[in-house]
């Protein structure tokens, strides 16, 4: 019998396994997979390494903190703000200083002093008193001048990778921007296949135990047979015959598999969690590449098209030849994507971008239907998820789609610590360092 279970081997899994163990449980963990990362692994073509799409923690996260807590601090450096913004196929300088601002030709007078007042006030935001409703409505509400508008936009979909501002939170949204403006976004060093590998060695030293290739078929609750007694555990299934049974569950797995291997979750908050949940995808173009064709461009937002460029090699060691790590991708909103269009629009944008890329290529890995998060603070959102299932004593989630005003990657490590700390809550201390550890928590 293990003290907890976590299903699930990508950073929210990790996290909870890392927290769980150092506070005195027995810990299993695993991973349906051949590999332990989930959409935190990490490729390696020809000398570069590809993450699975553009990543990046931001420093005034949650995430952040939370692997310094652990001891699993990425390395890497946060790329200076300087960059360009596509607007009609033509190149501008992204306004992110005093002098690209005044320089700009992307906004008129108006604009310009606009924007530099939108800007501070989202630096100097009060993360107690977010704004309420959706993000256009909070645009539309407290922006004025409509090109100011669309740059706030792009700079939202940037930070947050969500492409449908009429029902995007606001609050969340702003609160990622303010992240971007007061730390900024770290790339790391080896790609995010190295912060797994660190959390993972955290937690195995301290006792947790972990497989790859362990499909989970069910999870059911089953009652102790003592007499008088009310106390409960969990038998879980594996598609290869074994079962094993564990005092309390943590689901790091999306909202979908969550429904499906736990039984009679359609009686519970998992069955509602999973109908309001609306995914965030992308069509992501990885490329492996000798050098910039146009070295002056590093980075880019699109203003009037869904667009974000990023060489990642400008701030993070990716390669061990040299090679560069770049990544290009289109937003999905709320059309359907079209995996060949949305190629074709990739290499487009690529040609105005770096005019003759296609001789400097190394390595591609075209990715045309990516999960960003499974779900994200919308206005369709009924109730934020976790990290107990009411219904289900001692069965939590934790993931991206988990947060609670997080986004992304902070939502994925941030609900795995709320998890831990629930289950805590409700459980008998066992060890002596679990008085010491629930206190820092």
């Amino acid at each position: 019998m293990w003290d907890v279970a976590v299903i699930g081997g990508g950073m929210s899994g990790w996290v909870a396994a890392a927290y769980a163990v150092k506070a005195g449980q027995r810990v299993m963990l695993t991973e349906k997979a051949r590999m332990f990362g989930g959409r935190a692994l990490t490729v390696h073509k020809n000398g570069v390494f590809l993450s699975l799409g553009a990543h990046a923690i931001y420093r005034d996260g949650e995430c952040f903190h939370i692997l310094n807590e652990l001891g699993a601090t990425p390395d890497g450096n946060v790329p200076a703000m300087a960059g360009h913004m596509l607007r009609e196929r033509q190149l501008h300088d992204l306004p992110g200083s005093p002098i690209s601002l005044m320089t700009s030709r992307l906004l008129s007078v108006r604009g310009k002093v606009e924007l530099a007042r939108i800007l501070m006030s989202l630096k100097k935001l009060d993360k107690r008193n977010l704004p309420q409703g959706s993000l256009k409505d909070w645009a539309e509400r407290s922006i004025r001048e409509p090109e100011v508008r669309h740059m706030i936009y792009a700079l939202c979909r940037t930070a947050t990778f969500a492409h449908r501002p009429e029902i995007q939170s606001a609050g969340p949204a702003l609160r990622q921007v303010n992240h971007v403006l007061n730390g900024g976004a770290l790339y790391v060093n080896g790609g995010w296949s190295s912060i797994i590998e660190r959390l993972r060695q955290t937690a195995m030293k301290a006792g947790v135990r972990a497989e790859t290739g362990k499909a989970v078929v069910s999870i059911t609750r089953q009652t102790s047979a003592q007499p008088n007694s009310v106390e409960s555990f969990y038998e879980i299934r594996f598609a290869d015959g074994e079962v094993r049974y564990a005092n309390a569950v943590i689901l790091a797995v999306p909202p979908t598999e969550c429904y499906k291997i736990v039984s009679g979750s359609e009686k519970t908050a998992l069955e509602r969690w999973c109908r309001q949940a609306r995914p965030v995808t992308t069509a992501c173009l990885d490329l492996g590449m000798r050098r910039l064709p146009n070295p002056k461009v590093q980075f880019v937002m699109g203003l009037d098209s869904p667009f974000l460029f990023s060489n990642q090699s400008r701030a993070a060691k990716l390669s061990d030849n040299g090679g560069l790590a770049v990544h290009i991708l289109k937003y999905h909103g709320s059309s359907q994507p079209d995996a060949e269009q949305d190629k074709a629009d990739l290499e487009r944008t690529m040609d105005i971008l770096q005019p003759g890329w296609r001789k400097e290529l190394q390595a591609t890995q075209y990715l045309p239907h990516i999960t960003v998060v499974h779900d994200y603070a919308h206005t369709e959102r009924m109730e934020a998820p976790g990290p107990a299932v009411p219904e289900l004593p001692n069965l939590y989630i934790a993931g991206d789609w988990a947060g609670h005003g997080e986004l992304l990657v902070d939502a994925a490590a941030a609900s795995a610590k709320r998890a831990v700390v629930e289950l805590l809550n409700r459980s008998i201390p066992k060890q002596g360092e679990y008085h010491e550890y629930r206190r820092t928590i």
